[in-house]
């Protein structure tokens, strides 16, 4: 398991200073979907670009995915609760129960998605079907831990971190999003997956770098504190039938 002071230590360096920047993502092959139509393919409506940002969607156009800092110095740590944009990478992650599902699959390869809180792969479900008519999905509680996300295929090779220091090529292999607007508590983050490897370029080398080869949400809501185990205790105690 890696703790902060691991994580630190994986850092450039661990000082006041920043730098964020965010790799860019290019066009996807013919007949497959960008970011944007997945978004609209999952969520409804009609997104907007700015930038790196997609802005507009849902039914009522409420939906936004606001795009996460690729590098940031120093590395720092996610936490799916309580990390605001700007504030550090999407290498590492932290946060409580979380559920994990399947979005969208444009891959030649199997998809399969999970987890190493320091301990190796950990899976947490393999994906079926194609396109954005996919299955597979998790919960687990990872309270306590730090973790980087994992996809692999199925016979686990071709696996990929989201730390790209892990990775064989040394390139970032996933893209983050936090989606807002969407009518649930907790906070919802969406994950775009390179599953082959290569160098940065457009359409060029062996990677086409269109990070639609998997995407995952991932949903968190925060634990209940003592006052809300308390009110959720008073709820109970006033629903039992008096004898």
């Amino acid at each position: 398991m890696r703790n902060l002071l691991t994580v630190c230590a994986l850092s450039v360096a661990c000082s006041s200073s920043a730098f964020s920047a965010t790799i860019d993502v290019y066009s996807p092959r013919s007949g497959e979907l960008s970011h944007e139509a997945i978004l609209e393919a999952s969520y409804g409506g009609d997104f907007s670009v700015t930038n790196f940002d997609f802005t507009g969607g849902g039914e009522f156009g409420g939906i936004s995915a606001w795009r996460h800092d690729d590098f940031l110095t120093p590395v720092g740590i996610l936490d799916m609760l309580g990390t605001s944009r700007g504030e550090t990478a999407d290498a590492f992650w932290t946060g409580s129960e979380l559920t994990a599902t399947a979005v969208a699959r444009y891959a030649g390869y199997s998809q399969r998605f999970g987890y190493d809180a320091g301990d190796g792969f950990q899976l947490l479900f393999d994906v079926q079907g194609n396109f954005t008519n996919v299955t597979g999905s998790a919960t687990v509680d990872l309270t306590g831990n730090t973790w980087t996300w994992i996809r692999s295929n199925n016979g686990g090779s071709n696996s990929f971190s989201s730390d790209p220091a892990a990775n064989a090529d040394g390139l970032d292999h996933m893209v983050t999003y936090e989606l807002t607007g969407l009518d649930r508590p907790g906070r919802t983050w969406l994950l775009f997956w390179e599953d082959i490897e290569g160098p940065l370029g457009a359409n060029g080398g062996q990677s086409d770098r269109d990070f639609n080869d998997l995407a995952v949400e991932v949903y968190v809501v925060p634990e209940p504190g003592p006052l809300s185990l308390l009110a959720i205790g008073s709820l109970i105690a006033l629903r039992r039938p008096r004898r």
